[in-house]
């Protein structure tokens, strides 16, 4: 058979002859041959219905539908091969209708207000203003929509969260900006390695033991004259007739002397006040009434002792450091007043030019008469909480025709770019490119892309694209049976995903070929990870990067070998086939199967069943049932090609006493055998690369994809055809696509 895409170019004339007489002509053949005895009527099998398709007007075709076809129809996988398969011309024929039918609907779309999610706030957070808020801890978990926590549709704001939102922006505000209050004066608590004391005494019960004349105390740096508070926690244990005393020291010179009356879990905190030079002295605090009496009936009474639970600081008053952040926001060649501080950090924080209005309510926020750091401090709470930072809002211009395409300025667009490549809000690079509009020149837009790619921000694009791509989030939920894999813990765990991503980072940022993610000479691992794959040589607990010869590339290297996936697709017990062929399908090819028919039964699991058969004879007899075979004439295969790995990524050449065999069809008649064969397999087939462009398209638009995005991925397909393209290229392909670059103006409320 020629390949399709030949025999649509020589076919068009034909088709479109067939288009201008009778819109269906084109298709009804195929449908009505191969299609509508079992997908038409109530009883639709998998309750997709083509004979729709016969009966409906030009124009008004359900899109989805459509696009759904034309998959199937190019994958092999439908009509089944016991429906036979229909011949080249009607095939060509249907396909450049559906094209044709599916290009007149061509838009960019306009995506669904995007919220941040947990990963994008922390990262914008710490990019803004060097606090890095645990969102983890703190906000709910996002949900997940197509695959991702990044889109717009389900990424929603209930009152709860909008809450928390403001809490958070406090808490963060008030640890990027230090303001200086005469009332809570900044303070420093000692730590416990830093305290000089006398040798004997040691720490007990959380608490310095001070048991005998004696003292604790720290040479401290004071940095600055001033007035200080210096403050110690204390209780003791009380005998004789006086209660015990401490004398507070400074440089060796007495302070003041004080009673400790309390007692054992009721401390007291002592302080006092005095004015100190700048400089390092000692500050101490010495027990100075040691009383011990063994002769004391009451054993409680005869020893008086000290406990200094901790010291602190306090000062200058009127006076507070500096956060690093603060220095770079106002020191140095970035001085700045309070209003140019204010006007800079909208600016980032909310990803565009601010106008003075904005900058004036931001001013107003703090009281009136308050100090530089205050005015500043209170309006980053307001610019946090604001929805110009929690949403990433893209703002038609007031002249735009609402429903019309207009294309994004240059905010917007660095806008999405890094929030797709780093998961964070743009930097100083792209802000000044997108001031002059210069991310709209290709040259430029391409060169950003790689720039981004290869700073080591995009590790983040690895960590949360790749990992929802390829399932591997689920690896931290999953658990193998542990009284048959004991040797499976959270390090293993670990070390299963790092393998994964750094193959995937190192396919992106070395500009490899886009197959190397399925079939590489090279791999990454630890000590651990390598023992558990049988590979020597391998030593320490660093993950590296380790060359495959022959022999093992055959069993290793590629997403399909590496214990990350294939224990995301396996059962506690045993391995699954089906859950892998699965996993290709929907991750590899972009075709997930049906849905199981309601009242299929399961696999038998029985010890008898497991004893008298294999999985693979087992699965057999299921698949003989005309209701299952439907889906598992897909999966199977594509599963059982992955049969010599066990539930934790370890080959094996047999299961449960029975030999395994990898070999299969797949649904366009190509025969393989094991792992190593299915990867070269997928390595070159077109729906590859078009389930991955897909994937990227939905995690970098935030939303899922349309009948109208195909035109732009069917063209994005054709120019990468026939060549051996590199991850970046296909990157860079989604970043070119107008419903990247585009957009639809919103209606008017």
């Amino acid at each position: 058979m020629l390949p399709h895409t030949f025999l649509a170019a020589l076919l068009a004339p034909l088709a479109a002859g067939a288009r201008a007489q009778d819109p269906v002509s084109a298709i009804a053949p195929l449908l009505k041959a191969s299609c509508v005895e079992c997908h038409s009527g109530a009883d639709a099998e998998g309750e997709v219905r083509l004979d729709a398709v016969l009966e409906t007007k030009a124009g008004e075709h359900d899109l989805a539908l459509l696009r759904s076809i034309a998959a199937e129809l190019r994958s092999g996988r439908m009509p089944p091969r016991k429906a036979g398969r229909p011949d080249a011309a009607h095939l060509a024929l249907a396909l450049g209708w559906i094209d044709a039918e599916l290009s007149r609907a061509s838009d960019p779309g306009r995506p669904t207000l995007r919220r941040l999610n947990r990963r994008e706030y922390e990262n914008s957070v710490a990019d803004l203003c060097g606090v890095r808020f645990d969102t983890q801890g703190w906000f709910p978990p996002d949900e997940v929509g197509y695959g991702f926590d990044s889109i717009g549709d389900v990424l929603s704001m209930p009152d709860v969260l909008l809450e928390k939102y403001v809490v958070a922006a406090e808490r963060i505000a008030a640890q990027a900006i230090l303001v200086a209050d005469a009332d809570n004066p900044w303070s420093v608590r000692v730590p416990d390695s830093a305290i000089v004391h006398t040798e004997k005494f040691t720490t007990h019960d959380g608490a310095w033991s001070l048991h005998s004349y004696g003292f604790v105390g720290v040479d401290h740096e004071f940095e600055r004259a001033g007035e200080y508070l210096l403050r110690v926690r204390a209780w003791a244990n009380q005998a004789g007739p006086e209660p015990a005393r401490m004398d507070l020291k400074l440089a060796g010179n007495v302070l003041g002397r004080i009673d400790v009356t309390a007692e054992r879990g009721a401390p007291q905190v002592h302080e006092l006040r005095t004015r100190i030079k700048a400089g390092k002295q000692r500050f101490s605090v010495w027990f100075v009434n040691d009383f011990y009496n063994p002769d004391e009936p009451d054993k409680k009474k005869r020893d008086r002792n000290l406990y200094v639970e901790w010291l602190e600081i306090a000062g200058p008053l009127g006076w507070t450091p500096e956060t690093d952040f603060q220095k770079q926001l106002f020191s140095g060649a970035n001085r700045r007043n309070a209003r140019e501080g204010v006007e800079h950090l909208a600016e980032r924080a909310w990803r565009r030019p601010v106008t003075a209005s904005e900058v004036d309510r931001l001013m107003r926020i703090a009281p009136r008469g308050a100090k530089h750091d205050r005015i500043v401090r209170d309006a980053l709470v307001a610019i946090l909480a604001s929805p110009n930072f929690l949403f990433r809002l893209e703002r038609d211009p007031s002249n735009t025709k609402p429903l019309t395409q207009r294309a994004l300025n240059g905010y917007e667009l660095a806008t999405r770019l890094s929030y797709f490549l780093w998961s964070t809000l743009p930097d100083e690079t792209l802000q000044k490119l997108a001031a002059k509009d210069r991310l709209l020149d290709e040259p430029v837009l391409e060169a950003q892309v790689r720039r981004m790619l290869r700073d080591a921000r995009s590790g983040e694009f690895v960590r949360n694209f790749a990992g929802q791509w390829l399932q591997l989030r689920a690896l931290e939920r999953v658990a193998p049976d542990a009284s048959r894999f004991p040797d499976f813990d959270d390090a293993l765990r670990a070390s299963m995903r790092a393998e994964t991503e750094l193959l995937f980072e190192a396919v992106l940022r070395e500009d490899r070929a886009l197959r190397e993610l399925l079939d590489p000479d090279f791999t990454f691992l630890d000590e651990r990870l390598a023992a558990h794959y049988g590979i020597e040589g391998v030593s320490g607990p660093h993950m590296r990067r380790v060359p495959l010869d022959p022999l093992q590339r055959a069993v290793r290297g590629g997403v399909l070998q590496q214990a990350s996936v294939l224990v995301v697709t396996s059962n506690p017990t045993r391995t699954s086939p089906v859950k892998r062929g699965k996993w290709v399908l929907e991750t590899l090819l972009g075709s997930p199967p049906l849905a199981p028919q309601p009242g299929v039964d399961t696999l038998d699991e029985s010890p008898q069943a497991t004893a008298a058969a294999s999985l693979r004879e087992r699965l057999s007899q299921h698949r003989a049932k005309t209701e299952c075979a439907v889906c598992h004439d897909q999966l199977d295969s594509l599963g059982f090609a992955l049969e010599n790995y066990d539930p934790v990524g370890r080959w094996r050449n047999e299961a449960d006493g029975f030999p395994i065999d990898s070999s299969g069809e797949l649904a366009d008649g190509t025969r393989l055998d094991g792992a190593a064969a299915l990867e070269r397999k997928l390595a070159a087939d077109p729906a590859f690369v078009r389930c991955l462009a897909e994937k990227l398209a939905i995690y970098a638009l935030g939303r899922g994809l349309r009948p109208e995005d195909a035109p732009g991925l069917d063209a994005l397909a054709a120019s990468l055809g026939g060549r051996d393209i590199t991850l970046q290229e296909l990157v860079l392909a989604v970043v070119r696509l107008d419903a990247f670059r585009r957009t639809v103006v919103a209606e008017k409320p």
